[in-house]
């Protein structure tokens, strides 16, 4: 007798088959919070809860790791400007560098400011999938149906753009030509745009088919999780929203 393999219920799973109202609620709820905190403690916590909310949504740690290795081009000139430029008692007296505790203070709270908004930021864009997001951004009264076409569009062009970019990307990479360089800028921008012309006629052909197409998404989440999951997003949206408001 065959039986079906059941598929494993993921935090992802639970987490968009909650209502999006409340996933937008608790999601945007935390990054006003990051924004109008000014406790060091709790833009902490933030950084961590918003992180590790990623993990769970994403289901491994490669991007999460990849926005903390693009984070550090922006702490580090923070840091560096604070401890160079800021008055207060010198971390080191004898040495000659201009580096003072107040730098250092400034420095390491505005960074790890940046970092609780970054963070919450990204945690706000996956409150919706990207299926809701095209519904949303289609519900607006005056900016929907200038942005349907634009909706329409990003996935393949970024399919398209990102294979053509790989393969020219290749080919100055066995040549290593510095002298090349500006011609392969100048390559890329010339296939981005012939893209984009391709992907309009294409667009153009099977726009009935596409606009009408409807947005769907499979879920293996229980109705426990689902109940659980949308209240927790409802208690955290309702916490965040009192701690800026009130």
């Amino acid at each position: 007798m065959l039986t079906s393999k059941q598929h494993p219920v993921t935090f992802s799973d639970q987490f968009y088959a909650s209502n999006s109202l409340l996933r937008l609620l608790a999601c945007s709820g935390l990054l006003l919070l990051s924004i109008s905190t000014h406790d060091m403690v709790a833009s902490l916590y933030l950084v961590v809860m918003a992180a590790m909310l990623i993990r769970g949504i994403d289901g491994r740690w490669q991007k999460l790791k990849y926005m903390l290795q693009l984070l550090r081009w922006f702490v580090l000139p923070i840091l560096l400007l604070h401890l160079f430029f800021s008055h207060g008692q010198l971390i080191f007296p004898d040495s000659g560098l201009p580096f003072t505790w107040k730098g250092l203070e400034q420095g390491f709270w505005l960074s790890l400011h940046l970092i609780c908004i970054f963070m919450s930021a990204m945690l706000m864009f996956r409150a919706l999938n990207m299926a809701e997001w095209n519904r949303f951004l289609l519900s607006l009264p005056f900016v929907g149906r200038y942005v349907a076409v634009y909706l329409m569009m990003i996935t393949p062009m970024r399919q398209q753009i990102s294979h053509g970019l790989f393969h020219l990307k290749q080919q100055w990479m066995l040549r290593r030509d510095w002298s090349s360089f500006p011609l392969f800028v100048l390559t890329s921008f010339r296939f981005a745009l012939s893209s984009s012309v391709d992907q309009v006629a294409q667009l153009w052909l099977r726009w009935p088919v596409a606009f009408n197409q409807p947005l769907t998404s499979v879920t293996y989440a229980t109705t426990g999780g689902r109940l659980a999951m949308n209240f927790c997003c409802l208690v955290i949206g309702i916490m965040a929203y009192l701690m800026v408001f009130v």
